[in-house]
Order: structure tokens, then sequence, then C-alpha cells
């Protein structure tokens, strides 16, 4: 028997008012998700989620028939037993998560704890990660079922909480626009009746976080009346209250398709899709202070002034609230003198693959490269002329690496991740003092383990940059080491028999004194006249 059937059946049996709330639907007209709720006998049951009206509705359903059969006295669990007799329909627990998270801007990963057994019989354990608060484990025979398994475990969890109705209920009491909407009286028919208004009336009888009785509920066949219009004001009173204390994340209404990409101390990564352009991007999120600082924002700044090709675009930013406030746990921010924000940065979307993929892929290759030095030549040419644009905006990166540069949707090269760029100086003959030991360390300058440098810390990164795009290594041990020595100039004694111009270049990129390094333009024009040399036909097309 179908879950909204049953559902019926026992409100037939008990004489209970059965309401389905409509509550929200979010996303394009093509990948909507509706979510509804039950109320019975004035009662508000979890949320159901689903890609339809027909699936949240089941969903929101099969919630309300658990509560209800848990609840009812001993003495009705035999006439019941008729509806656990068929299973519920499979709940996508995944999806009601996924759901959740977004609506409060919360951060959820699934975490592979274990993989176990042969390969004909393999269990996989799964959990989930919520805002770094784990969840009990999920197991199952194919990741999709453990992952499931884990979702249900945590929603199962949140359920849990003392605060869960509150947070629930605060929710949907607000309308898309963060004002209550006017109530209007409902007809309703015998109690077995569903009434699919999206009214505020049936909505505003669960906006306390304890179950309201019956007396309290606010469903009107006789607006005159008087105790009507007393609960009506009182209620409003408290949605207003709600519509005051609630602000609607941009993030989660203006993008959906969120899938984390990668992160580090500096904040995390994802692409998602703007739902009006229907087109996608690229959002970073970081942690900041309430009080955001220039520090927070001078990644923000710089992108701001830079539109290059060869430099990640920058489109916009803001700041949410992160809700950490309402956080139970013991290591929330609510014990923080001064409540985080989260910074959301949205970015030009470009491929999964870094330049470090690109180095890893070509090392991996057996037979021999020809194709390798003109390429890593393009990638350079690319890589220079984004910086020179850096240092002609008074800009330094100070964190070049292959990690850092990325592949446009159009294979161009894009340099990213601004979060240690500083303004450089107009003086070039007394560099200014700044914070040392600032960047990854294995393309660090030497100057820059000091407090006084400038922008050649990044002619100095690029030349390890282009020392490894030219050189193939075959351990990531080798590669530590032969890095060491380029960075003393000492090069494998192959190198300048095979790649002779490009090692001319590379030596006064690695200068050990700043000022002998050339500058990102005059770099250009060197890599520039090699290309042609390697190949006029195509530099003179």
């Amino acid at each position: 028997m179908a879950t909204v059937a049953k559902l019926m059946e026992y409100a037939q049996r008990t004489g209970s008012k059965v309401i389905f709330e409509e509550l929200s639907s979010v996303g394009p007209d093509h990948d909507k998700i509706f979510t509804q709720r039950v109320v019975c006998n004035g009662e508000v049951y979890p949320e159901g989620v689903g890609r339809s009206k027909k699936e949240a509705k089941r969903n929101a359903a099969g919630y309300a028939l658990r509560g209800l059969l848990e609840n009812q006295p001993a003495s009705n669990v035999g006439n019941s037993q008729s509806l656990n007799d068929d299973s519920f329909e499979e709940t996508d627990y995944k999806g009601i998560l996924n759901h959740h998270c977004q609506k409060r801007s919360l951060v959820h990963n699934y975490i592979q704890v274990k993989r176990s057994g042969l390969p004909q019989s393999l269990q996989f354990t799964y959990k989930v990660v919520i805002e770094d608060k784990e969840y009990p484990e999920g197991k199952g025979n194919t990741i999709k079922q453990a992952q499931q398994n884990a979702a249900q475990q945590a929603w199962s969890a949140l359920q849990e909480q003392s605060d869960w109705d509150s947070k629930v209920s605060l929710r949907s009491t607000v309308s898309e626009d963060d004002n209550p909407p006017m109530m209007s009286s409902t007809s309703t028919s015998p109690s077995t009746s569903i009434s699919t208004s999206t009214s505020l009336a049936p909505r505003m009888s669960s906006s306390q976080s304890e179950p309201m009785s019956t007396s309290d509920s606010i469903v009107f066949n006789n607006s005159s009346n008087p105790h009507s219009d007393q609960v009506a004001v009182e209620n409003k009173g408290r949605a207003d209250s709600v519509s005051r204390t609630l602000t609607k994340s941009r993030y989660t209404s203006k993008f959906d398709c969120k899938k984390y990409l990668g992160g580090g101390a500096f904040g995390r990564v994802y692409k998602v899709r703007e739902i009006l352009l229907n087109k996608k991007f690229a959002v970073k999120i970081v942690r900041v202070k309430k009080k955001i600082s220039r520090k927070d924002l001078r990644e923000v700044k710089a992108l701001s002034v830079l539109l290059h090709t060869n430099i990640v675009r920058y489109y916009s930013c803001w700041t949410e609230d992160t809700g950490y406030m309402q956080s139970s746990s013991a290591d929330s921010c609510s014990s923080q003198e001064s409540s985080p924000q989260l910074l959301y940065i949205q970015m030009e979307l470009c491929g999964s693959k870094t330049l470090g993929h690109w180095i890893k892929e070509r090392n991996t290759r057996t037979l021999p490269d020809s194709s390798r030095r003109q390429e890593s030549l393009t990638i350079a040419k690319q890589i220079v002329s984004g910086v020179e644009y850096i240092h002609f905006k008074k800009l330094i990166h100070r964190d070049l690496k292959p990690a850092n540069i990325l592949f446009g949707q159009d294979g161009a090269v894009k340099i990213g991740d601004f979060g240690l760029v500083t303004a450089d100086d107009e003086d070039d003959e007394n560099p200014r003092e700044r914070t040392n030991e600032t960047g990854t360390m294995l393309y660090m300058a030497p100057e820059q383990f000091e407090n006084i440098y400038d922008r050649k810390v990044d002619i100095f990164a690029f030349g390890l940059i282009y020392f490894e795009l030219l050189w193939k290594v075959s351990t990531g041990h080798e590669r530590a080491e032969v890095l060491r020595d380029a960075r003393n100039q000492k090069f494998p004694r192959e190198f300048p028999l095979t790649l002779p111009q490009e090692e001319q270049i590379m030596r006064s990129m690695l200068c050990n004194e700043p000022k002998q390094r050339p500058e990102a333009s005059a770099l250009n024009a060197e890599l520039e006249k090699l290309a042609h040399t390697l190949n006029p036909e195509k530099t003179e097309n």
C-alpha cells in the first residue's frame, strides 16, 4: 500500500485531521526540489524532500506515519499492524540531507572510512561530516549504498537534536521574500481531507519548537471568532520576530548543483550553477571574523582589478552569517567573542586539473615526448603573460606553483589562488619590509624567507615552474631533490645539452640576487623569441 494511502487510512480510523503543507520549491523548472510536510492534529512532522511534488509528499507521509505509529497507545498497536506490513518506499536520504545543508549554508562531505572484503563482495563504510562534526557510519555493498546509509544515519541524528523542531519550524515560517504572507481562511472537509494550500494558516501552527495543541491551530472557518483573531495576532507577532532574525542566504537561493572541488587553509572551493543564468561558476568560501579585516579582503580586492585572459576571472563577493551561533557542539563558534561569517567569492569555473596534474601526467609517459618542449613553452608564455599583468597592477602573487595554475574551459592557462597576494612597492631601490616565510617553501625565493622582498619573488617561482614543465622526473623524491638543486642553479647534466636556450633563460630567473632577475615583460619577450626560433613557420603565421 502506498505511504500516503496508509496515512489516510490511519487518519480515517482514528478520526485524525491530516494536512499536507507545500513549503517550498527550489531551482529551475527542469530541476526543482520540492519540500512538503504533514501536520496531523496540530502536530508537525519532519519535512519530506523530493524531485517532484509526489515524491516530497510521499516522503513527508512516511515520516508522519512512522511518528504516529511510534507514539500511539499500546492498545492500538494491533489495529495498526497492517500499516507496517508493506515497507516504505526507499527514501533519498542524500537528497534530503543535501537540501537541509543547502538551506542552512552548511558544508557537508562524505568521507570513506573503510573498504573491506574480496573484489566480488566488497563492503564500503562512509560517514557524513557536517561543518567538522562527524555522524555515525553507514555501510553498503556499493559506494552509493554506503553513502545513502550514512546520510540516513546523519539525518536521524539531526532529528534527535533537542533544537531540531525549532530549526525546522523557524525556517518554514518565513516566506521566500522574508516577509510572512497574509493569512487567509481555509475551508476544510471532514477530518480526513487534505489541504494543499500554501497560505500561512497551517504553517503558523508550527512556528514554535513545541507542538501546539488543537486550540492553538490557526485554521479559521469563522474569521469573526474573537479567539481566532487573538491567536492570529499572537502568531503574526511570532512570525515577524522570526523574519527579523532570519535572512535568506544568497548562496543557497541563487546557486544549486554544488560540488566540492577542493580546499585548504584559506578556504573551500565549490562548483555551482547560477540558477537564473543557468551558468556554472566556482565559489570559494572563506571563514572570517564578524568584523571583516583588510587581510580577509586582499584576495577579493586583487581579483577585482585583474582582468586578463590568463588570470581566473572574478565576478562578485558577499558575506553571510555562518549560523554557528545555533550550534550545540562543544567546539562551536558560539563560545568565541565574535561570531564568524563566511566570505563568498564567485569566480570563473576552470577545469578540474591543475598544472601539477599536467606535469605528473607527462612524467608518467614511457616513450620520449617530443611535443613536451613546445607545449611547455606555450604554457610558460601564458603564465608569464599573467605574471606581467599582475606586476603591472602593482601586485605580487607570492604563491606561484603548479597547484595554483589552472586551465580554463577553453584550455587557456589561468593563474589562481590569490590568497597571499600583496601590494608591490613603487620604489624599486628600497623594497619594503614584509611578512617572511609566506608562500610554499619549495617555490619561495631565498629573500622570501627574510622580511624584505618585491615582485621578483614571482620570477624565481616561475623559473622553477618552467623547469618542471620541461624536465621529466620519475618519483616524488627525485622531484624534490632536482628542484632543490635547481634553486641553486644546479641542473641535471643533460639539461643544458638538450635545452640550451631554456637553460640560459632559467639561470637568469633563478639568480640569487633579485635585481639580476629579469622583469616579467622582458621574459615575455625572451619566450616569444624562443618560440620563433623553435617554430618559425607557426610564429610567422
